[in-house]
């Protein structure tokens, strides 16, 4: 044993032969009369997880949101999110419905700048403004969508 860790030996000795005598005074637990664990008295929680939220319903909730914004970006944002899913086919026709730009630029969100090349090159229609946007955001993941609908 070394000398330096002494002081470190002895505290943790200590602390242990004090939490004996207080462990070992009915510490027992047992089952009330509802069937919940207790100690001493106090309420013992169970193990056991709460349940996953259901993903259909969050999905739901962040599209209704989307919606609500009531901007190109948040349809845009929600399709980069789910792409595939029915309610991201539901964004894209609303979507659709939308021939302007935002008229205020989305604040706080890194992603930002690519939502709006994103719906620029919505806006144009063209083959081409498809592909320089996926090339120029290839990385993200509306690259994959701005590739699909690039090709005929």
């Amino acid at each position: 044993m070394n000398v330096q860790n002494w002081p470190s030996m002895c505290f943790a000795l200590s602390v242990l032969f004090a939490a004996l005598p207080w462990s070992a005074q009915g510490g027992a637990a047992f089952r009330d009369e509802k069937g919940s664990l207790r100690e001493e008295g106090i309420l013992i929680a169970q193990a056991g997880m709460a349940r996953p939220p259901d993903d259909a319903a969050v999905l739901a909730q962040e599209f209704r949101g989307a919606v609500d914004d009531g901007s190109n970006t948040a349809l845009i944002r929600f399709i980069a999110r789910h792409p595939g899913t029915v309610l991201a086919d539901e964004a894209w026709r609303r979507l659709q419905q939308r021939p302007a730009p935002d008229e205020r630029p989305l604040a706080n969100d890194p992603d930002a700048a690519i939502y709006a090349a994103f719906d620029a090159a919505r806006r144009t229609g063209k083959a081409e403004a498809w592909r320089d946007f996926a090339r120029t955001y290839a990385n993200h993941p509306l690259a994959a969508e701005a590739t699909r609908l690039a090709s005929p």
